[in-house]
């Protein structure tokens, strides 16, 4: 409906402009001229609906003779009515002869031939332009349609393989609490359960509170089987807990801190966790005192390996996961900052 309006408005506003130059060629006043430039017009956008529905019916990227031999013939049809809209009334009451006469004594015929040719010609580009830059809209968008489609199927099977992995040394943990202290195993189990309904939820991303939380429920049950041997520090700044990132991103990178540097060392060792604010940028931060990594085996295991995947498919180049080793270990990941919905800025 907008788009028809605004057809009708430059229609008019081309009324105008043709009685302004009427008026001055024969001495007028532009108010005596207008209703002839008003009918003018409407027959020209009247005429013009017709070529836009031409164009919807003979497509742009058809075939090329029958396209130009069907838009020469709507354009000589479209050019001779405008020109002589003037001896059509005599047509009309079957008067042939002095419609002739009136076409044959007109000193601008060849003028309106001219203008209405290059009328149709611009009502026709104008209708072709419009319906292209439609297509290439919808086209984008379908395309951005897949591509958001696909991103999320690949997140959810890289997402999938965390859950059996999780789950997997979850139990071994309560397995090794079974042999030697019962009330532990049980009390291991209750953790475990409110562990696995966020490990098993659909949420793909969570504001890091959750996730936070959901580490430190981790750490908690790998406590009740290593004791002592596991000792934890953790520093969050508020403002970073209210940030965006994807579920069970923080998790994987303790659980592999655990299982290879404090698990097979007799005296257990300690793996801090830090997230806080640098400029524009989320920086969470798992270091650990173990032995470190072997060369060459920086990106091995399940977690990390997933969510190197995983931020590479959500943030592409705008995020990084960083491994160093040496005495100890060092993992960091930078991602940009994406506030929780009702977040304070």
């Amino acid at each position: 409906m907008l788009a028809w309006t605004a057809y009708v408005a430059v229609w008019l506003l081309a009324a105008g402009i043709w009685a302004l130059a009427a008026a001055a060629g024969a001495d007028r006043s532009p108010l005596a001229t207008l209703p002839y430039g008003i009918l003018q017009m409407a027959l020209a956008g009247g005429l013009g609906v017709g070529v836009i529905r031409l164009t919807r019916r003979v497509p742009l990227g058809g075939r090329r003779l029958a396209f130009a031999a069907v838009h020469a013939a709507a354009l000589t049809g479209y050019a001779f009515v405008y020109a002589t809209w003037f001896a059509w009334p005599d047509l009309a009451r079957g008067d042939v002869g002095a419609a002739v006469s009136a076409i044959r004594r007109s000193p601008v015929v060849l003028w309106n031939l001219l203008m209405g040719s290059w009328l149709y010609l611009v009502i026709a580009g104008i209708a072709y332009a419009v319906r292209a830059h439609r297509h290439a809209v919808a086209a984008a968008a379908a395309a951005a349609e897949a591509r958001l489609l696909a991103q999320q199927a690949q997140l959810a099977a890289l997402r999938a393989q965390l859950n059996p992995h999780f789950l997997f040394n979850a139990l071994h943990s309560v397995a090794s609490l079974m042999a030697c202290d019962v009330a532990a195993a049980d009390a291991a189990l209750e953790r475990l359960g409110d562990l696995l309904r966020y490990a098993l939820s659909d949420d793909d991303e969570v504001p890091l509170a959750s996730e936070w939380a959901f580490t430190h429920d981790y750490l908690e049950l790998e406590r009740l089987r290593l004791g002592d041997r596991l000792r934890t520090e953790a520093h969050a700044d508020p403002e970073a807990l209210a940030m965006l990132v994807p579920a069970l991103l923080l998790q994987p990178i303790v659980e592999n801190a655990v299982r290879h540097a404090i698990d097979p060392r007799p005296e257990g060792g300690r793996v801090a966790v830090s997230a806080g604010l640098e400029g524009d940028r989320l920086v969470l931060r798992v270091v650990d005192d173990g032995p470190g990594i072997r060369a060459g085996a920086a990106g091995a295991g399940v977690g990390l390996r997933s969510v190197r995947r995983r931020l590479d498919v959500r943030h592409g180049d705008r995020a990084a996961l960083d491994v160093r080793t040496g005495a100890g270990c060092v993992v960091t990941i930078s991602l940009p900052i994406s506030r929780a919905r009702g977040a304070a800025a």
